[in-house]
């Protein structure tokens, strides 16, 4: 013969409160299909189920109680996260009602209550909570993998932060004078050749390309080939710089001047290692300076 379990649904003490119990959904409500139990301010995970014999039943749970947690101590650093090893005892009264019996705190304190299954009125508007609840969180899930995705989209389509030089037979002169250009997406900073600019906002147009919205400011050129990057306010897209992902060490960068990108960009190759460790002592020997 087939397991007995009791209907998935809301049940709730019978007596003269019954119907409001139930409408309140202030009662109990299990779905051992779905692997849940709850209650007022409590809600459990089903572990395991034993079957105690016909019609009767032990289920093994873990629970999130907000009355158990409110008697704990809020400085422990589990107090939010708190998890309740819990049983209920659930057994066959009739077609309609079973004699429930749950522990609290892992301990059987309460003795065993008759509790009704509720009418098709309320099971309905459960299955109604149910569904609209599942598909916020549906739409919840899937927004945040959006985001995720369009996050790894742009991370993948930026260039790695450090220091960049012209490719040339002066490649590795602008390299270690840190001469040429700085990328650093993370400080919301780019210094180019002439200029310093401060990232306002990034956008990805295409999976390798990634335009810039920055304020910059002009300092003393180190290349008689470079210009000044034009200012955002004066463009539509108010996106004055571009750069375009060739490979992991190399990219392409243009900048807006009078209107237009100049020519076909520059190309710029990561320098090495020994470079990029350079310039970050530098930088943290000048921070502390600061300090």
């Amino acid at each position: 013969m087939d397991k007995w379990r009791p209907k998935p649904g809301v049940y709730a003490e019978p007596g003269k409160n019954f119907q409001s119990n139930c409408d309140e959904s202030g009662g109990l409500i299990i779905d051992l299909g779905g692997k849940s139990v709850s209650g007022y301010e409590w809600i459990c995970d089903v572990k395991k189920i034993t079957d105690l014999g016909p019609g009767s039943l032990k289920v093994d749970m873990v629970c999130d109680d907000y009355n158990l947690a409110q008697n704990l101590n809020p400085r422990d650093p589990n107090w939010a996260n708190r998890k309740f090893n819990e049983v209920i005892f659930i057994k066959r009264l009739d077609a309609a009602a079973i004699s429930v019996q749950k522990s609290l705190n892992g301990k059987l304190k309460d003795s065993p209550w008759r509790a009704a299954y509720c009418p098709l009125k309320t099971q309905r508007a459960l299955a109604e909570a149910t569904l609209r609840a599942k598909a916020e969180a549906k739409q919840k899930a899937e927004e945040a993998k959006r985001k995720a995705e369009e996050e790894l989209t742009l991370k993948s389509a930026h260039p790695q932060d450090g220091v960049y030089a012209a490719v040339g037979a002066d490649f590795e002169d602008r390299c270690t004078r840190f001469s040429d250009t700085v990328v650093a997406f993370a400080r919301k900073s780019i210094v180019t050749a002439s200029n310093k600019c401060d990232i306002r906002r990034t956008r990805v147009q295409l999976p390798d390309t990634v335009r810039v919205d920055a304020a910059c400011t002009l300092r003393a050129p180190s290349d008689p080939e470079a210009v000044s990057v034009q200012d955002p306010n004066t463009i539509q897209d108010r996106e004055n710089l571009m750069f375009k992902k060739i490979d992991d060490r190399t990219v392409i960068l243009w900048i807006i001047k009078d209107g237009h990108f100049t020519g076909g960009g520059r190309k710029l190759s990561y320098c090495s290692d020994q470079v990029q460790r350079a310039y970050a002592g530098q930088r943290r020997t000048s921070k502390q300076t600061r300090n």
